[in-house]
């Protein structure tokens, strides 16, 4: 499984991580500031079998709600 975010601001990319390990892609999603609300986060997560489920999420709570529900038990 690969795990792929990129956190934009007024339409410009601030951050991004690319990562198959979910410990370090957790820690760098642990590490996005919501406080404004011009921020939003793309989360793309692709499957060994070619499947992908993405989204796009402007809360910590959203995010954090997706990355579950998207990761599969290891």
């Amino acid at each position: 499984m690969n795990y792929f975010y990129k956190v934009t601001k007024n339409n410009k990319t601030m951050d991004k991580c690319s990562t198959h390990l979910s410990r370090r892609f957790l820690n760098n999603l642990r590490t996005i500031k919501f406080q404004n609300n011009d921020i939003s986060v793309y989360l793309k997560f692709t499957y060994s079998d070619g499947l992908k489920n993405e989204g796009i999420y402007n809360n910590k709570q959203e995010l954090f709600q997706a990355f579950e529900a998207f990761r599969e038990e290891e």
